[in-house]
């Protein structure tokens, strides 16, 4: 006599979603802290050069950065500078940028495409400025994982945690 398992029969033909588990990243520099799905990978030698500094997440077709931009000169002008950084031309990207506003600070959302390598890639960025500093936020994935990679990096930016006392150096 034969027997069936219905459930292992309909995950067969109705497979379910992995369940993405996060961990948290805190900077050493105290400026911030995010959650990152746990498999990801960033590297842990943070250098500040010249007042910035950028930290990167990965997994193999996957990409979160944030970058931090402390060196902001006297009567800074974050309209211009976002725009300048946003809507530069780069090679094989079409970008449309929107302002808006992050948790009350001014920000600039970015969304674009790209090919490369035969396969299609969409990705996304968001600009914030503290009054101190400015933050960069962007992220790239295969379009077909759009959806479930939506998913990822909104929750990314939900849980992003800011500091109040900003620093570029570590602290002790």
């Amino acid at each position: 006599m034969l027997r069936f398992n219905i459930p292992d029969i309909l995950s067969a033909f109705f497979p379910r979603e992995e369940r993405i588990v996060f961990t948290v990243f805190r900077d050493p520099l105290c400026n911030f802290e995010i959650y990152h799905p746990k498999g990801w990978k960033y590297d842990k030698n943070i250098a500040v050069v010249d007042g910035k500094y950028t930290v990167s997440f990965a997994s193999r077709d996957n990409q979160f950065t944030i970058a931090v931009d402390a060196s902001l000169p006297a009567g800074f002008d974050f309209n211009k500078y976002a725009k300048a950084e946003l809507e530069s031309p780069e090679s094989g990207i079409h970008a449309s940028i929107k302002k808006q506003r992050f948790r009350g600070m001014p920000a600039y959302r970015r969304e674009y495409s790209y090919s490369s390598g035969g396969k299609d890639y969409f990705g996304g960025g968001l600009m914030f400025f503290t009054g101190k500093a400015v933050f960069s936020l962007s992220w790239s994935a295969p379009e077909a994982d759009r959806e479930k990679m939506e998913a990822v990096f909104g929750h990314m930016l939900d849980k992003l945690k800011l500091y109040e006392g900003f620093s570029i150096r570590k602290k002790k």
